[in-house]
């Protein structure tokens, strides 16, 4: 049975830590020439608008007590919805894949332009190749428990209340993801932080 403590960041199966999708990726990962509050500032709006758009999906969204700063951002994801005809079959998905030995939360699953997509909502400027790892680790998940994902998508919602869709095909993701789980396995075993 999986379970999520979510002040740790932690999953575990059957009473077992096991390593995230973020936690597999975070080598690939440097924020370290960011402003600490920035960073921290940036988190706090992420998470604000990946709980915005939970709730909107959920139909338990209270728009009337959104702020001025995350509207445009609703704005954003209602209208890439629209554009492309998008419902969730899942939302906030939080898996574990018994063969690999990780677990990880895919933000959703559905159909983007009739083909079943997993798309992974973001509030930033760029959308990275690392993304492509990341998604590719979440439609694993998913080959596993359902729906089977034939496309991945990361979404950039923007201030200005527009978005970016941007499509990740490296065949490459998801062995070079296992290369980054194999890595932090081996170094796991023995004894290396």
């Amino acid at each position: 049975m999986l379970t999520f403590d979510t002040s740790k960041h932690e999953y575990r199966w059957n009473g077992n830590v096991v390593p995230s999708v973020t936690q597999i990726l975070s080598p690939m990962m440097n924020f370290s020439m960011l402003n600490p509050e920035v960073l921290q500032r940036a988190q706090k709006l992420g998470t604000a608008v990946h709980r915005m758009t939970e709730l909107y999906d959920k139909d338990d969204l209270d728009t009337d007590s959104l702020s001025d700063e995350l509207k445009p951002y609703l704005t954003a994801w209602i209208r890439f919805k629209d554009d492309c005809g998008f419902e969730p079959a899942t939302i906030e998905s939080q898996l574990y894949h018994p063969i690999h030995g990780f677990s990880g939360t895919s933000d959703r699953t559905g159909p983007v332009r009739g083909r079943m997509a997993v798309l992974d909502i973001k509030k930033m400027a760029t959308l990275g190749p690392v993304i492509g790892m990341q998604l590719s680790a979440y439609q694993a998940l998913h080959s596993l428990h359902g729906p089977q994902i034939l496309d991945r998508y990361a979404l950039g919602l923007r201030p200005d209340g527009t978005y970016r869709m941007v499509p990740y095909k490296d065949p490459l993701d998801f062995p070079a993801f296992l290369s980054l789980l194999t890595l932090r396995n081996w170094r796991l075993k023995n004894g290396i932080a």
